[in-house]
C-alpha cells in the first residue's frame, strides 16, 4: 500500500490545494493545506521520520490520499479551515494542539474590532471565523481585509483612552484605522458598522453578492451627481476585486472537488473558439519568447501548459546560437527548429510573443521541420490574437474578461518572465566575468 501511495504522491499536481489523508476504514485523518501539492505532500513520505513521533504515527495510519486542486493559497487556507471544521480530523487535533489555531474574530461591541485570537480565548458572543493553521497567512489576510476597510483592532480601554483626548493612535493617523475613536455623529458609527459588516460577507464567502451591492450603490450615487461619493465606492471596489479576483467560496469546491478541472476544461473550449487555426482541444500549448539586447546572450524561452494549467517541469530554455545582431524573427526560427529536433511531446498549439512576423517565422520552422501545428501570435501592444490561414493573416480582438484570451495572455507573460530571467543570468556571468 504505502508503494501505491509513493507512486501517487509523485503523480499529484505542482498546484496549490488541500489534501486529504484517509486511514483504511475511509475515515479522513488529517487535512493540510499546500503552495505545491507534490512538494507538500511528498514531505511526508519522501523525508526520513523519526519513530515514535505524532507525524510518523500519521503516515503509518494513511491508506489513501485526496486532492482538490484550487485556485491560489487563499482559497486553499480557507478551505482547509472548513474542511477541518467539517470532519474535525483526529490528527489535525493531535499534530496541532488546539491552542495553535488562529481564528479571526469581529467583536460584539457597539464599535467593533476585527482581531485575531486564539481557541482558548475565544468569545461565542463574538463572530468567530476559523479555525486556521497557518497564523501566518491569516495575518496577512486580516491586513488585506483592513486596506479596503480601514478598521480598529485595539482594546475597548486603548479605544476610550483616544476618545477621551479626541485624538487618534497613531494606525489612526496613517489612515490604517478609520479612528472610531474620535467620532461625533451616529452616522460615522453607522458607516463604520456597514464597512464591518461587509468584512463579515467576505469572510463568510459572500464577496460576489457584496460587489453587486457596491456597483449599484457607485452606479447611483454617480446618477446623483454625488461624484466623491461614488469615486469612494469606485476605490472599494477596484481594492476588494484585487483582492478576492481568484476568491471562491469553499463550498464551491467542497461541492464539486474537480472545480478546478471544470474550470480549466472551460478554457481550453473557449481558446477552441477563439484562435480558429485551431481544431481541437488546446491540452497542449507552447509559448515562446526572446530576450536579447542588441543581440547579445540572446535566449529563447519555452513555457508550456497541459490541460490548462501552466507546467512549470516542461519549461524549457534555448540559448541562441547562430544570430549575434538583434534579430527576433530569425531567433524565433532558430528555437522552434531546435526543440522540433527534440523527442519532446508535440503541442496542439504554439503561441509566439508578438505578431506576423514572429508566426511567419514559426510557420516556416514548422514547415522547414515537416511539422503540422496550429500557430498563433500575441502582441502586447492590443493583445490582439495573430494567425494565418489559407486567405492570409488576421487579427482578432477578444474582450479582457474571456477566460480563453486571459489563459493565452498568463503564458506569453510568462514566456517573457522566463526568457528574460535566463538572459539576466548569462548577463550577469559576461558582466563577473
Amino acid at each position: 500500500m504505502q508503494s501505491e501511495l509513493i507512486e501517487k504522491v509523485k503523480n499529484l499536481p505542482q498546484n496549490p490545494g488541500v489534501y486529504m489523508y484517509k486511514n483504511k476504514y475511509g475515515e479522513i485523518i488529517y487535512v493540510g493545506k499546500a503552495k505545491n501539492l507534490r512538494s507538500r505532500v511528498g514531505s511526508y513520505f519522501f523525508t526520513k521520520l523519526e519513530k515514535n513521533t505524532k507525524t510518523y504515527n500519521l503516515v503509518q495510519n494513511i491508506s489513501t490520499i485526496e486532492t482538490i486542486i484550487v485556485d491560489n493559497e487563499f482559497d486553499a487556507l480557507i478551505l482547509e479551515a472548513d474542511l477541518i471544521k467539517k470532519y474535525k480530523p483526529k490528527y489535525n487535533i493531535v499534530l496541532k494542539d488546539s491552542k495553535s489555531f488562529l481564528y479571526i474574530v469581529i467583536t460584539k461591541d457597539k464599535v467593533p474590532a476585527v482581531v485575531t485570537s486564539r481557541k482558548t480565548n475565544l468569545d461565542a458572543r463574538n463572530k468567530n471565523y476559523g479555525p486556521f493553521t497557518s497564523s501566518g497567512t491569516v495575518r496577512q489576510v486580516v491586513k488585506m481585509l483592513r486596506r479596503i476597510f480601514p478598521y480598529r483592532d485595539c482594546s475597548l480601554s486603548k479605544m476610550q483612552r483616544h476618545r477621551k483626548i479626541k485624538e487618534p493612535c497613531l494606525f489612526g493617523h496613517i489612515s490604517v484605522c478609520s479612528s472610531p475613536c474620535v467620532y461625533e455623529s451616529k452616522e460615522e458609527i453607522k458607516k463604520y458598522r456597514n464597512n464591518i459588516k461587509k468584512i463579515e460577507r467576505i469572510l463568510s464567502g459572500k464577496s460576489s453578492l457584496l460587489i453587486n451591492e457596491l456597483e449599484k450603490n457607485m452606479k447611483t450615487a454617480s446618477r446623483n451627481k454625488e461624484y466623491e461619493k461614488a469615486a469612494e465606492y469606485r476605490n472599494i471596489l477596484e481594492r476588494l476585486n484585487y483582492v478576492r479576483r481568484n476568491y471562491r467560496d469553499p463550498l464551491e469546491y467542497i461541492n464539486n472537488p474537480y472545480l478546478m478541472e471544470d474550470k480549466r476544461r472551460k478554457v481550453l473550449e473557449e481558446i477552441l473558439k477563439i484562435v480558429p487555426v485551431v481544431k481541437e482541444i488546446p491540452s497542449r500549448i507552447e509559448c515562446y519568447d526572446i530576450s536579447n539586447i542588441s543581440g547579445k546572450e540572446a535566449v529563447g524561452s519555452m513555457v508550456v501548459s497541459t490541460n490548462g494549467a501552466l507546467d512549470k517541469d516542461e519549461y524549457r530554455r534555448f540559448k541562441i546560437r547562430y544570430k549575434n545582431t538583434p534579430d527576433d524573427t530569425d531567433m524565433m526560427y532558430e528555437v522552434l527548429l531546435r526543440r522540433f529536433n527534440k523527442d519532446w511531446e508535440h503541442p496542439v498549439l504554439i503561441l509566439v510573443d508578438g505578431g506576423k512576423p514572429q508566426v511567419s517565422a514559426a510557420i516556416r520552422a514548422l514547415e522547414d521541420a515537416n511539422i503540422s501545428c496550429s500557430v498563433a501570435g500575441l502582441a502586447k501592444k492590443n493583445e490582439m490574437i495573430v494567425y494565418r490561414d489559407s486567405s492570409g493573416f488576421h487579427e482578432v480582438s477578444i474582450p479582457k474578461t474571456n477566460p480563453g484570451i486571459q489563459h493565452l495572455i498568463q503564458l506569453r507573460d510568462e514566456a517573457h518572465r522566463f526568457a528574460q530571467k535566463y538572459h539576466h543570468l548569462l548577463m550577469s556571468k559576461t558582466i563577473q566575468v
